[in-house]
């Protein structure tokens, strides 16, 4: 199985920012949370207790077919067809697959099947031809979603967008039943090669009932650019995260973990900061995310091979974090990344280097 390493950078903001000044972008296309696009990507729908609201929309005046596939655990995922009207957005509950009123999707042919409780799943949608066989150019869907944590706490995010690199809407992009996301003319955006989120100081304990004033539970979700759907019995890959701790006076810290899709039950990968996945050092008392110096951080992530995650390989990734404040019921919002370039086009080796693999998304 293929695997990838997340490597996680936890600093002071004010050296982040620094730091991303350094990267320099290339003439590659780059997926992003705010564009229209042909392929778009939620990295996190939970089910139980939680519930999320899934939004797209076609903002084109003509019709088009749009394929969708939930992957919910390492071995299953299921996918349908929307029919999509001109100008039309449609919303539906992950749990019922209808909308919020519980009536069916209007105009589409078909409802999203549910999802079951205490699902955590990824959704990934793309315009397809009428023959339901060939993906196609479609720069103008956009979508949202609104996950319900519990009563009065909900909080929303963008999409991951991708556009295909051609001028004409309906073209085909690249061979049929493989989406390569390498930002390259005919095909579509290429994903980041790291990202960058910021984070408030963590509490001692994600299993608190109360959290100190001043401090959140963040809860980071990550999922790979590349799948492939095709394999009802592999995971494309897993995420390993090394962290670079900001420790006073001692300069940085690096520790590493191996972890991801490693049941048949779980996403890839959504986890608290403080979760004991995280817990890098074995020590819970000085986890990288609630002993800081400072207030807050950032966390540098970046695919990566390495030998310490058996079966590892460098696959970008993309992701969401949530942050809840300062209590159980507190308010949640999100954290959008940023993305830091250039795009990256290729699976590379262990030392960070391309291979001739593209990124690409099978089905």
């Amino acid at each position: 199985m293929k695997k990838c390493r997340m490597i996680a950078l936890t600093t002071i903001f004010i050296l982040i920012v620094s730091s991303a000044l350094c990267f320099a972008q290339t003439d590659r296309t780059m997926t992003n949370t705010s564009k229209k696009g042909s392929l778009l990507i939620w990295p996190l729908i939970k089910v139980g207790p939680a519930d999320t609201t899934i939004m797209l929309s076609n903002n084109y005046y003509e019709s088009v077919k749009v394929k969708c596939f939930y992957r919910w655990s390492q071995s299953q995922h299921t996918d349908w067809i929307f029919n999509l009207m001109p100008n039309q957005t449609i919303s539906w509950l992950a749990s019922t697959g209808k909308d919020i009123d519980g009536n069916n999707i209007p105009n589409t042919g078909s409802n999203a099947p549910p999802l079951g409780s205490g699902s955590t799943a990824e959704l990934r949608c793309w315009a397809v031809d009428n023959t339901e066989t060939q993906q196609i150019a479609w720069n103008w869907l956009a979508g949202e979603a609104i996950v319900k944590e519990g009563k009065n706490q909900s909080w929303g995010y963008s999409a991951w967008r991708f556009a295909v690199n051609s001028s004409t809407t309906g073209a085909s992009a690249g061979t049929a039943g493989s989406i390569r996301l390498t930002g390259d003319s005919g095909n579509y955006d290429a994903c980041p090669t790291g990202l960058l989120f910021n984070f408030l100081k963590q509490t001692p304990s994600n299993l608190a009932k109360s959290f100190p004033q001043g401090t959140v539970n963040d809860i980071l979700t990550m999922v790979p650019c590349a799948e492939d759907f095709t394999s009802s019995t592999s995971p494309t890959a897993f995420t390993n995260l090394i962290t670079y701790d900001e420790v006073p006076n001692s300069g940085y810290r690096v520790v590493s973990a191996c972890v991801g899709h490693n049941d048949t039950t779980t996403q890839w990968f959504s986890e608290p900061l403080i979760s004991s996945k995280l817990d890098l050092t074995g020590n819970s008392n000085v986890n990288p995310f609630s002993n800081l110096a400072t207030p807050g951080g950032g966390i540098y992530i970046h695919g990566k091979q390495d030998a310490s995650c058996a079966g590892s390989s460098g696959v970008p990734l993309i992701g969401v974090m949530s942050m809840q404040f300062m209590s159980s019921s507190g308010p949640i919002t999100a954290v959008p990344p940023t993305a830091l370039g250039p795009g990256q086009a290729y699976v590379k080796d262990a030392n960070d280097i391309n291979t001739p693999n593209p990124i690409s998304i099978n089905w």
